[in-house]
């Protein structure tokens, strides 16, 4: 990609403990977020590492890294994980980028192929597909091969670039965000700037928000580098990350939160009280503001 410049580090068995080490989704809508540290605005003595959610949230929990963009479901799993104010990864309606597609209309679907890489999808498509449709299917775990894993069940679950790169034509496809909205008239939150409590120091928060305002800015730009690398239009790049996807976490996005933990556990997807935490190090007064219930 033409003017990027990638992070010092980009191994994970290269990672030396004293670094600051942030993971970074390798989506399109992302791009905001990380935009000024990749390009030579990561600050001296950070590193930065791309993995999909699920990997992130491991390397969360085992200390290998010590923040990233992480799923909102593993942010609500893992007791220890604290998100930094203000920031995350959501749309008030159709997302384009967290799909089922399917073979079949979706009220006879019988069996979902679900990425392994998405853990917010993956669980959010199980409350939508059982309160939204009655539906109670067969899911398989599947690697994020899409004609794959349409071959072996009715429907798939697609998320990041994949999702928006395929060709539907054909196909039955339930846009996740859409679906939220309808469902709790809430927006959906796919992600949030993440990790354990005492990491997210004042520094830290600091440089994600200010990273995130400088990269809202460069949209324009990110929408013609992402274009050249994805073999999207420019146009489509520019709508998805300016009119699609939203980077503040407000309070209809906390209630949003609040509503998926509680679905999470009345379905059982999840074993402990989900709580949304907010970085103490940051804003100690909006510190663990709980699910409820």
């Amino acid at each position: 990609m033409s003017g990027e410049q990638r992070p010092r580090f980009s191994q994970l068995s290269t990672l030396n403990p004293q670094l600051t080490r942030l993971g970074c989704l390798p989506y399109l809508n992302v791009k905001p977020l990380v935009y000024p540290f990749e390009h030579g605005g990561l600050p001296e003595g950070w590193d930065m590492v791309y993995a999909t959610p699920s990997t992130l949230a491991k390397m969360l929990a085992d200390g290998r890294i010590d923040a990233a963009p992480v799923s909102s479901f593993a942010c609500l799993a893992d007791r220890h994980l604290a998100a930094a104010p203000g920031i995350c990864i959501s749309s008030d309606g159709p997302v384009k980028s967290v799909l089922a597609l399917s073979k079949v209309e979706i009220g006879r679907v019988r069996s979902v192929a679900l990425d392994t890489g998405s853990l917010t999808g993956a669980a959010m498509l199980k409350v939508i597909l059982a309160e939204g449709y009655g539906l109670q299917p067969d899911y398989v775990s599947a690697e994020p091969c899409i004609d794959a894993m349409l071959s072996s069940c009715d429907a798939a679950l697609v998320i990041g670039n994949p999702a928006m790169l395929y060709d539907k034509s054909g196909l039955h496809v339930l846009d996740l965000g859409e679906e939220w909205k309808k469902l709790t008239s809430l927006p959906a939150v796919f992600a949030v700037w993440a990790g354990p409590e005492d990491r997210l120091t004042p520094e830290l928060v600091r440089e994600l928000t200010a990273a995130r305002e400088k990269g809202i800015q460069c949209v324009e730009q990110i929408a013609v580098e992402q274009s050249e690398r994805l073999g999207l239009p420019f146009e489509v790049c520019k709508e998805y990350l300016t009119s699609v996807m939203r980077y503040d976490l407000g309070e209809k996005e906390i209630e949003s939160l609040r509503v998926f933990g509680r679905k999470l556990r009345e379905h059982g997807l999840i074993e402990r009280q989900p709580e949304v935490r907010l970085a103490e190090s940051a804003y100690p007064r909006e510190r663990g503001i709980g699910i409820g219930g």
